[in-house]
């Protein structure tokens, strides 16, 4: 049980009066530090005002009190926070694993194992980690809850997973198709099409490979190859992806001509991502003026037109003015169209359903996952004091 002097410290820790603490600390000579002075010390430097910050010292505070006391999580816990601080991750990562085997199932021991983990690199240990994390939150920690599941979602497997048909799967773009995103790129007829206003350049492509790799919540689309058989035949992509709003833009395209079967397989697919994985609440799609083929595919998909935007556009090749048109799909017209719902049972294999877990609503669109990871110290801080 603490004493009434520890009860104290972490009162004045809790509530930030790092002066008070300093008083504290300078009434005692370092001869009679015992683990709870050193831990008071440690967090001092690492943690209060920034002027006063010295890792290095931190660091050698929280394991002296670490060695005094081994058995004691906070201190270990404070420890993985510090060494993340101080740039030295695998340093963290042991500490807080040496913390969740002292006590399974401690909820601040398995945030600071997701967090060492993450700037590890060990993003698969850091979602378990946090998956645990939120089932182990109470509902009355509600802001550290809606905290950890933002994680949760912005790290989840779905992101990066295929989506499959009986015949199409959508992949996420990687560098092993970048020949096939050139050769996308170089075939002008598709692209004027498809983008006007890509460029088409190398070193272009190489950007937008690299930037695959990083969360769509921090991107704000999703970007996938169309494969047939293994083989490359199309693209498709969510962009302008706004949880704000619940919205993004859908689109679907393929250089060579491809059975409309392919082309209606590859959008119910994007289509089924957008409505029944993320759940998001709209679904818009521009179509240029010069593309009427497109537009009547668009509308037999359900989407409906909005509206038209007369000259809207200039084709950078030709000068020339576009018309653009603006389609528009809502989830709930999405599930209710059965004529779509049964193209999806017979090309896909299953009836898309409806996501209910309507968190994709909840997340603002400047959270990215690298931020949230983070912040989380201080979404804990804003759940303690609000207990």
């Amino acid at each position: 049980m603490p004493t009434q002097q520890q009860t104290d410290l972490t009162a004045l820790i809790l509530a930030q009066d790092w002066q008070a603490v300093k008083d504290h600390l300078d009434l005692m000579h370092a001869d009679q530090f015992d683990a709870q002075n050193y831990f008071v010390k440690g967090f001092l430097l690492a943690f209060g005002p920034v002027s006063q910050r010295n890792f290095a010292d931190a660091i050698y505070c929280l394991e002296t009190a670490h060695r005094y006391a081994p058995a004691n999580i906070q201190y270990l816990n404070t420890l993985s926070e510090a060494y993340l601080q101080a740039k030295r991750p695998a340093m963290a990562l042991r500490a807080a694993t040496q913390s969740t085997h002292l006590v399974p199932g401690d909820l601040f021991s398995i945030i600071a194992l997701g967090r060492a983990a993450w700037f590890c690199g060990e993003k698969e240990l850091s979602l378990s980690a946090f998956n645990e994390a939120y089932h182990l939150t109470a509902p009355s920690q509600s802001s550290l809850k809606q905290h950890l599941q933002a994680i949760t979602f912005s790290m989840a497997p779905f992101w990066r997973e295929p989506c499959r048909g009986k015949r199409v799967a959508l992949v996420r773009m990687e560098p092993k198709h970048r020949d096939f995103l050139l050769s996308c790129r170089c075939n002008t007829k598709f692209q004027h099409h498809y983008h006007l206003f890509q460029d088409s350049s190398t070193e272009a492509i190489e950007r937008e490979l690299q930037s695959a790799n990083k969360s769509p919540l921090e991107t704000k689309r999703v970007k996938w190859v169309v494969e047939k058989s293994g083989n490359p035949v199309g693209l498709a992509e969510l962009v302008e992806l706004n949880l704000n709003n619940s919205r993004a833009e859908i689109l679907v395209g393929f250089p060579e001509e491809q059975p409309f079967g392919t082309s209606l397989e590859a959008t119910l697919l994007v289509m089924e991502f957008a409505f029944s994985t993320i759940g998001i609440h709209k679904l818009i799609s521009y179509v240029y003026g010069d593309n009427p083929k497109s537009q009547r595919n668009t509308l037999h998909l359900g989407i409906q037109q909005e509206g038209l935007l007369k000259s809207h556009v200039v084709d950078p090749a030709s000068g020339k003015r576009l018309d653009l048109y603006i389609n528009g799909c809502l989830s709930t017209e999405f599930f209710q169209n059965q004529t779509l719902m049964k193209l999806a049972n017979r090309l896909l294999g299953r009836i898309p359903l409806p996501n209910t877990g309507k968190f994709s609503k909840k997340l603002t669109n400047q959270w990215d996952i690298s931020s949230l990871i983070i912040d989380l110290p201080q979404a804990i801080t804003r759940n303690e004091s609000t207990e």
